[in-house]
């Protein structure tokens, strides 16, 4: 069973961490959905298991979905998306390497229901130096450390990853679960939808866990990810 989850992370990818090196998280799968994640896949294409090669990610058809909330205000869930820039992927018959990088100056914000018209004014508060302060780290990056394939990951296609974020130049560690395969054409295809807790990695901008009589100004600790990334064999 080859071993190529690598993929998916950059997403993760994606989008809102930072930490002291070497702190891990096992975050849980969320069942929320965080926006529609454009598909190149076409109904007569099957699922198949990856093979050993080297793959670049199609930055142009990969995406990452965030998604954040007011806990204490119905309703008040802010979304939007941001850009892959690159990667590359090496998979083998039992290891897989990667690194990806992430365009943050891309960050933008699609949905703000609770007050419709504000997307341009979360967007730039989201790229300030309170959070991704995007002037300074244009740019975040994350590689693979470990794969590891399920025993029916030929069937489910489904990993375990974990790598390194690195974002405003602290980096700090990742695991979750994603789905790998290759279509028809050979096209590889990893998704996955998930939670964190932004404040392990510094993030604590209105957060009541470190912030006190917020009231309902708090913003939750926890973000949802939703990505999709696709790539090509060389």
């Amino acid at each position: 069973m080859k071993i190529f989850g690598i993929i998916i992370i950059i997403g993760l990818i994606g989008f809102f961490l930072w930490s002291p090196s070497d702190i891990k998280t096992n975050t849980a799968v969320t069942n929320t959905v965080v926006g529609e994640v454009a598909s190149t896949e076409t109904t007569q294409n099957n699922r198949n298991v990856f093979s050993e090669g080297t793959y670049i990610v199609r930055a142009e058809e990969s995406i990452v979905n965030w998604s954040g909330k007011k806990p204490l205000i119905e309703g008040y869930i802010n979304s939007g998306s941001i850009t892959v820039t690159g990667g590359t992927i090496v998979a083998g018959e039992n290891s897989a390497t990667g690194v990806f990088t992430i365009d943050m100056n891309t960050l933008s914000v699609s949905n703000t229901p609770t007050k419709p018209g504000s997307e341009n004014a979360l967007e730039g508060h989201l790229k300030g130096e309170r959070w991704f302060d995007v002037e300074a780290f244009p740019e975040a990056s994350f590689s693979i450390t470990e794969v590891k394939s399920r025993a029916d990951s030929e069937t489910t296609f489904e990993y375990d990853i974990t790598g390194k974020l690195t974002m405003k130049d602290v980096t700090g560690t990742l695991s979750f679960p994603a789905t790998i395969y290759t279509d028809d054409n050979g096209t590889l295809h990893a998704k996955a939808d998930f939670e964190f807790d932004r404040t392990i990695w510094g993030i604590t901008a209105g957060s009541g866990s470190f912030f006190d009589s917020l009231a309902d100004n708090v913003v939750d600790d926890v973000v949802a990810l939703s990505f999709k990334l696709v790539a090509e064999k060389q």
